[in-house]
């Protein structure tokens, strides 16, 4: 029996020598792959088998295993482990899958850097000891950036700080999180430390000068105005080091400098994973749109964004909620819109919960909008401007607004897009609260904003032609050809209405419109859309069922044609 013991415990030795050698070539071996997964697989198999073979016959109990040198996984877990390998009469092939298991529920929580060895031992009293060498990062060093605090980035990414053991979905998620910003890609490099077991981390960085500007020149003009507007962004995106946004944003009427302008600020502070955004408007004009913000009179809007990003189930799937509130001033306007019987000022604070979901598949994008919007008159609001704004408004009042975009690439390179959006209430909503359709966004071959009203809908479908790029000079990035069909419905709430239908208010607009477009971005973010819309219906009914006996202002009939354009650059 003694006998039996030396020659196990001689094997145990070699094999322990050997595992360690085999980790560590391992070690050096998969240093250059994939940060997601750049050490998986130490120590995960170890030689031995010829030496298993021999002593396959040769049985002990084994009542205990041992773990040295473990501070990540619980006593529960490695319980889990071990336990199908005790009892009576197992063999050295026992110990080994014991080894293997453990050092796998190392792996699949997470902590890829470790490995499990089996030390140099005499088999007494069924106790089995088994090594832990937990591979700590030695040293953290930050290269390649140019723009970027390298400490900050070093305080972004705490899972790969000098000491610890790094656990990996951890350290995919702040990874993720330091790449939110489009300027700055951060990919980490792990190699062999100088003391044994241990890691040195590179967090290897691309990045760009931090500030973006956009110019558009177009002719998304309203009715009764001049028929171009020129419209600008200005913004930095790495404001005290800190990963803080400044944005500045303009829009104007060429023609006539004095007719319309909109300013726009903006500021993104990121928090704890999250990031709250204040914004102002000055709007000298009914309506207008800054960036991708709509604003329907004149006057100014002050808002807070609260943002924070949801977890999610799955790679390509991202999504966030929204809190906010906006505090609004309007003045009086300069024309009646809607279902408005007055241009008086008006002040109230409607609040903002807002939910956004992206889902990217190989052949296909997702992306909805959600946002719910209430006020109540506990705060700022005035039932007495509601009620001279608009018959029947009230100062409490909600409403919910959606959208939903899908773009699905068909065989050839075709793309299908469609997009839904739309508004329900229960409320008659003052004009700077309703729905709109008509102009570029919504129902081509109609002017902006064309119609208004407290519920609607507006429906998309494109079909796009293949890239054609190759057709043009190197300088085209991306070219398509598309046919369109837009749909809008609006329609309003307790319309007034009078014996003398030429005073009564529309009650509800059907727009609807087909064409042909053309889309190029080119070098340096310059871009031209044309859109060549023919209107296929435009009417517009009042409560009794009969059509308004006097056409709206700039209201497109069937049959008109119109181009929209949009020419400038965005980098």
């Amino acid at each position: 029996m003694n006998q039996k013991r030396k020659v196990l415990r001689l094997l145990l030795r070699v094999m322990s020598c050997m595992c360690v050698l085999w980790s560590f070539a391992l070690h050096a071996e998969e240093a250059s792959e994939s940060a997601q997964h750049p050490v998986n697989g130490w120590g995960t198999e170890v030689p031995g088998q010829a030496a298993a073979e021999v002593l396959a016959k040769d049985q002990f109990d084994i009542f205990e295993y041992v773990v040295n040198g473990n501070s990540v996984l619980s006593v529960t877990e490695i319980e889990k482990a071990v336990y199908p390998y005790l009892g009576e009469h197992r063999s050295i092939d026992d110990v080994e899958k014991a080894r293997s298991a453990l050092e796998q529920s190392f792996h699949e929580a997470g902590y890829l850097t470790v490995f499990v060895s089996i030390p140099e031992q005499e088999v007494n009293g069924g106790v089995i000891k088994l090594d832990v060498l937990e591979g700590k990062v030695e040293r953290l060093s930050v290269v390649g950036s140019r723009y970027y605090s390298l400490g900050k980035i070093k305080q972004n990414v705490t899972e790969f700080q000098e000491g610890h053991v790094p656990h990996f979905p951890t350290v995919q998620k702040q990874i993720a999180s330091v790449n939110i910003n489009q300027d700055r890609v951060v990919a980490p490099v792990l190699r062999p430390g100088k003391s044994p077991g241990m890691v040195e981390v590179d967090l290897k960085v691309d990045d760009k000068f931090p500030l973006h500007a956009s110019m558009e020149y177009n002719n998304r003009y309203t009715p009764n105005t001049t028929k171009t507007r020129l419209s600008g962004n200005l913004r930095y995106d790495n404001l005290w080091q800190s990963d803080h946004s400044i944005g500045l944003g303009f829009q104007v009427t060429p023609e006539d400098a004095n007719e319309v302008k909109v300013f726009s600020g903006t500021y993104v502070i990121p928090y704890a994973g999250d990031y709250w955004a204040m914004y102002g408007v000055v709007s000298q004009s009914d309506i207008s749109a800054v960036g991708d913000l709509n604003v329907v009179g004149n006057g100014n809007i002050y808002g807070l964004r609260y943002i924070h990003p949801m977890p999610s189930p799955v790679k390509s799937f991202n999504h966030n909620l929204t809190l906010g509130a906006d505090y609004k001033d309007f003045k009086e306007s300069t024309r009646r819109l809607g279902a408005d019987l007055g241009n008086n000022p008006i002040t109230y604070l409607p609040f903002l919960i807002g939910y956004t979901g992206n889902l990217v598949m190989p052949e296909s994008t997702t992306k909805l909008d959600l946002n719910f919007v209430f006020s109540t008159k506990a705060l700022v609001n005035d039932d007495a401007e509601f009620a001279q704004r608009r018959y029947l408004a009230r100062s409490n009042f909600s409403y919910l607004r959606g959208q939903l975009e899908h773009t699905y690439t068909l065989p050839y390179q075709w793309q299908w897009y469609g997009s839904l959006g739309g508004q329900v209430t229960g409320d008659s909503l003052v004009s700077n609260e309703q729905f709109f359709i008509g102009g570029l966004d919504t129902v081509r071959g109609f002017l902006e904003s064309s119609a208004l009203g407290d519920t609607g809908t507006n429906l998309t479908m494109e079909l796009r032609s293949p890239p054609l790029q190759k057709y043009a000079g190197s300088w085209v990035k991306e070219m398509r050809l598309l046919a369109f069909y837009d749909y809008g419905y609006a329609k309003t709430r307790d319309p007034a209405t009078f014996a003398d239908d030429r005073f009564s208010q529309i009650q509800q607009y059907i727009l609807s419109s087909y064409g042909l477009g053309w889309d190029v971005k080119a070098a340096h973010g310059l871009f031209v859309r044309l859109d060549f819309a023919r209107v296929l219906q435009s009417s517009w009914t009042l409560e009794n069922g009969h059509t308004a006996p006097l056409k709206p202002a700039g209201m497109a009939e069937s049959g008109d044609t119109r181009l929209h354009f949009k020419v400038g650059f965005d980098w």
